[in-house]
């Protein structure tokens, strides 16, 4: 039986914040392998990285209600 391979499609569906700890689980090593030779996908989650941590960084940002609707879309998230 063939061994599925992670694709990028994989990563960004299951991209969280907790992939640079230790968790062990199967689907976590997996994803850590495609990203150590994937640089797109590493550009992705750097970027992710960046945007929360700027967003932290921020006491009680404010975004434009229109932003707002137009970022939840972009993301796929009820807003």
């Amino acid at each position: 039986m063939k061994k599925k391979t992670v694709r990028c499609d994989d990563v960004l569906n299951h991209i969280c914040e907790e992939l640079d700890t230790k968790l062990t689980s199967a689907k976590c090593r997996e994803l850590k392998r495609h990203l150590e030779r994937c640089p797109n996908c590493t550009a992705y989650l750097d970027s992710l990285r960046k945007t929360i941590m700027l967003y932290s960084s921020t006491p009680n940002p404010r975004l434009p209600q229109k932003a707002r609707r137009q970022l939840f879309a972009a993301l796929k998230l009820k807003s």
